[in-house]
């Protein structure tokens, strides 16, 4: 990123607000050139870029209401993936109050953990972390674990600490070399290493660490998905600790993927309560859970290609 990227981007944004303050919000906003490509992009395609699933309408104002944000997630779709990420995660959190007990951090524990969730989901899921997901899961578990030097500061670094109870060797192996070989003394390119490092565990592969294999089990991955990656994005947006995406003069069209990799994530977990009639069931199928997940998946590779995983 240039110094002109960033002053263009700025001078857009107070532009923006300038022509709302004479005509109204109502007014379209003229859209950045990196919104522009994406737009193009999408328009493209030869397939739908996301088709949910039929649901069934089975009454019940708690159903009801998580059906209400997904109607407001799937308004945000294309153009802006994060905000439907915000509502489709309200719908998920909202959901999990039936299938596990505790706030919603224990919660999303013992759906980790194998409560309430469809292991075939979370394993397509996890096979499929866009890079720039990673990056930001790394970026969080160690780079900022590792700048801190207070050691009631690293306590209270509430990623890694909502991961400390997974009481799993193997992962606290891997989050050491990562923080020791890949972490915050390192450059970009050892960052970029170790977040390639770490998605190829969160898929199920074996890693060799200094000579320790290392396989991390489904319910390891699973919580890192759930409480390290999906719920420290929510928080960060929740708690205004990430510059809006596509605004950005850093945004690409790699920067879209992570929102929509975490969009469509919430979106499959929420498919896999609503499975049968569990706690949470509606009455969907399995098969066809697995098969919406996996077209739209495809779906997402169609749209961006290597910038999945460039």
């Amino acid at each position: 990123m240039v110094q002109g990227d960033r002053n263009f981007h700025r001078r857009e944004r107070i532009a923006a607000i300038a022509e709302w303050s004479k005509a109204g919000v109502q007014q379209p906003r003229r859209p950045l050139p990196i919104e522009r490509a994406f737009a193009e992009r999408v328009a493209q395609m030869n397939r739908p870029l996301f088709r949910p699933l039929e649901l069934p309408n089975v009454g019940g104002v708690e159903y009801h209401r998580q059906v209400s944000y997904l109607v407001d997630a799937y308004d945000s779709i294309p153009a802006r993936v994060d905000i439907a990420f915000d509502s489709v995660w309200k719908a998920f959190e909202a959901a999990t109050k039936r299938a596990a007990s505790g706030n919603v951090t224990d919660r999303l524990k013992k759906l980790a953990a194998g409560s309430g969730l469809d292991s075939g989901i979370l394993s397509l899921l996890l096979a499929d972390i866009p890079a720039q997901s990673c990056e930001y899961l790394f970026k969080r578990l160690v780079i900022d674990f590792g700048s801190l030097v207070d050691p009631e500061e690293r306590h209270r670094h509430q990623p890694n600490r909502r991961l400390a109870g997974v009481g799993d060797q193997d992962f606290a192996t891997l989050l050491s070399v990562l923080q020791t070989r890949y972490g915050s003394n390192g450059d970009h390119a050892d960052h970029r290493k170790g977040a390639m490092l770490l998605r190829r565990a969160l898929s199920g592969e074996k890693v060799d660490l200094q000579g320790v294999d290392v396989t991390l089990s489904l319910p390891v991955r699973s919580a890192v998905l759930l409480s390290g990656l999906l719920y420290t994005a929510r928080n960060d947006r929740f708690h205004g600790e990430s510059f809006s995406p596509f605004v950005s003069s850093a945004a690409t069209i790699r920067t879209y993927t992570h929102p929509y990799f975490l969009f469509l994530a919430s979106y499959s977990l929420l498919s896999s309560l609503w499975l049968g009639s569990g706690p949470c069931g509606v009455g969907l199928q399995r098969d066809d859970v697995v098969a919406n997940i996996s077209a739209n998946l495809e779906a997402a590779h169609d749209l961006f290609g290597r910038h999945w995983l460039g």
